[in-house]
């Protein structure tokens, strides 16, 4: 297949991921990317969900139903535990790429979130990974815990330590996805080990509070946990250099985010720079 499959939850057909969209077809006119995503807020209009549609790309739109409905047919988990899914809405960006690996056949997704931003004319690293279907991830450096989240579980599952790198954190919004890593978990009996890792009640305890410290950055990280470290097991996996390419705290250093070639604008609030760049390339 020479097409790549960009795979995600994203919030809904608004300006922020129009512009994703195009900047993919911008910065890579070569390549051929056909979007599959599940939508937050399926039923979502407006003027930037008709441009969308006018773009010259193959678009695929779910809904969390759709996905629900994808593990019920499969034998994937009981009613009981799909109900509880909508509390964990990042396992949403796991069940789009299990489905087009198991439903499609694909062996490589682009997962790019709506918060990302390309930062360079020369992205040659980035491009020469995409073309040959490369798995690789962005490092963050203030944070190499990020994807620490469920290494013991997975280590578990698999009977030996699988954390390749133990000192570097890597990034969940922007990666080039093996889908092999399904593999081990297409049958309903192994998938539903996998479930048994994921923590799926919510941010908030059973007196409507809402959780913080540690349990709640477990509840937070865990999907990027599983994509990033099952992701780096993969023969040929790459970093982007670290050096040209990177996350970085906005709230932290704004200046020294904006010297990597992507820019992951990390964090529950976005900063008002992140949509000046964007209405900038827009001529908004």
């Amino acid at each position: 297949m020479n097409k790549i499959p960009v795979a995600r939850l994203w919030h809904k057909k608004g300006k922020l991921e129009y512009y994703t969209i195009l900047q993919l077809i911008e910065h890579f006119p070569k390549l051929d990317f056909e979007f599959y995503i599940v939508l937050d807020q399926y039923e979502y209009e407006d003027e930037w969900s008709k441009k969308i549609d006018n773009l010259p790309v193959s678009c695929f739109w779910y809904s969390k139903e759709d996905m629900h409905s994808y593990l019920r047919n499969c034998g994937y988990g009981d009613d009981s535990l799909i109900s509880k899914i909508p509390n964990f809405v990042h396992f949403y960006h796991i069940l789009i790429n299990h489905y087009i690996r198991r439903i499609y056949n694909y062996e490589y997704s682009l997962m790019i979130e709506y918060d990302v931003l390309f930062n360079s004319e020369d992205l040659t690293q980035l491009e020469e990974l995409l073309t040959n279907k490369i798995p690789f991830g962005i490092t963050e450096p203030a944070n190499p815990g990020c994807d620490k989240a469920l290494a013991q579980q997975l280590s578990q599952i698999f009977d030996q330590n699988i954390v390749k790198y133990p000192n570097i954190g890597i990034n969940a919004g922007f990666k080039g996805l093996n889908l092999k890593i399904f593999d081990e978990f297409l049958n309903p009996s192994t998938f539903n080990i996998l479930l048994t890792i994921f923590d799926f009640s919510g941010i908030y305890d059973k007196d409507g509070n809402e959780k913080t410290g540690w349990e709640r950055t477990l509840i937070d990280t865990q999907e990027q946990s599983f994509h990033s470290l099952m992701n780096a097991l993969s023969p040929d996996y790459q970093l982007l250099d670290p050096n040209q390419y990177y996350v970085f705290p906005y709230w932290v250093d704004m200046k020294h985010l904006m010297k990597s070639k992507v820019l992951h604008f990390i964090g529950h609030e976005k900063p008002q720079e992140m949509f000046d760049l964007i209405d900038k390339k827009l001529k908004i």
